[in-house]
């Protein structure tokens, strides 16, 4: 299965991005430790150079490695012709062990990624101690995700065998059968949306109070996380069977395909953009009692607030456009 031109690919490409962030992290290391800006020796200069140079390479890594997670489940839909049972990712993913697994890695390490980018952004040429070092510290942090990540791919990729009868996504998330999707799928629609709107509700409110009043923003952060669990299991109860106009598929992989405008891409664009933004919003609040020198900008805070609740608005608004345009209930609501 390595040898498919997909999975070859992603491979190539997730090794290469792991290279090149285990060399930053290496070179970051050697700038975090002696770091003293009151020094304006030689030593101090080229370690000056060195974390421009290392944030500036990580900001272009990063960004690609963002869009990895979108190529292993395009890659996982495309190879699922080659399972007899599976019809999408869904299926591919279930012919392994390890394949949902790895799917978690990759979402966590995306995460982590967006936040290195709000970091790298934050603090551009920031000279403060304590911001340089933790900097470099992350940067260390998340190569050893990165490595994981591409051992437990590649682990994945090798344990795919075509001669295994997988499960199709309609019977992983048909209520009745065994496992978590199938739970999730069983939840009712009412308390699902109920409690998915209740937190939207509270959480922009919590925003807007933020961006009024400008206090803490810890409160609001604390908020996101949660919201964005409820978020993926509204998608599985309600919000894709809406796009399926089907009550009984619950799959939240079929709705990146072609047949469904790619909508997914969209959906699950926005929820990364808030769950980003809002966890970058509380990242650069606790940075700031490590810039001594005010190095971060003012307002970055409220910029990232209000971004993450312009993403959460728009997968809402994606995820009512089947009720508000097909007429569509599901369980009479």
């Amino acid at each position: 299965m390595l040898l498919h031109p997909a999975v070859l690919s992603l491979m190539w490409c997730s090794a290469v991005i792991g290279i090149i962030a285990i060399g930053a992290a290496a070179a970051g290391l050697t700038v975090a430790v002696g770091w003293n800006p009151a020094n304006s020796d030689r030593r101090q200069l080229a370690r000056e150079r060195r974390s421009l140079l290392v944030e500036s390479g990580l900001t272009v890594v990063l960004g690609w490695q963002l869009l990895s997670l979108f190529l292993f489940i395009a890659a996982a839909d495309h190879l699922h012709s080659l399972f007899s049972g599976a019809m999408c990712a869904a299926g591919t993913l279930n012919a392994s062990p390890l394949g949902y697994p790895t799917l978690l890695v990759k979402t966590a390490v995306f995460v982590l990624c967006g936040l290195g980018l709000v970091l790298m952004r934050a603090s551009a040429a920031a000279w403060t101690t304590g911001l340089v070092r933790f900097k470099h510290l992350f940067t260390l942090g998340l190569a050893t995700a990165l490595i994981i990540e591409n051992v437990l791919q590649f682990e994945y990729f090798t344990d795919l065998d075509p001669e295994i009868i997988t499960s199709c996504c309609a019977t992983i998330f048909r209520e009745g059968a065994e496992g978590l999707g199938s739970e999730l799928a069983a939840l009712p629609v009412r308390t699902s949306r109920l409690a998915f709107f209740g937190g939207v509700a509270v959480t922009v409110g919590t925003g807007t109070r933020y961006l009024m009043r400008g206090k803490s923003p810890v409160f609001f952060a604390a908020q996101v996380v949660p919201l964005t669990v409820v978020a993926m299991i509204a998608v599985i109860s309600w919000i894709a069977p809406g796009f399926y106009q089907l009550p009984t598929h619950h799959c939240p992989f079929c709705i990146l395909s072609w047949d469904h405008g790619f909508i997914g891409h969209a959906l699950y664009g926005a929820l990364a953009l808030a769950l980003i933004a809002g966890c970058g919003c509380w990242l650069v609040h606790v940075l700031r009692s490590l810039d001594r020198f005010a190095c971060i900008k003012p307002g970055v805070e409220r910029r990232l607030c209000a971004a993450s609740m312009i993403g959460f608005v728009v997968f809402s608004t994606i995820a009512l456009w089947p009720t508000v345009t097909s007429g569509i209930r599901l369980n009479g609501f």
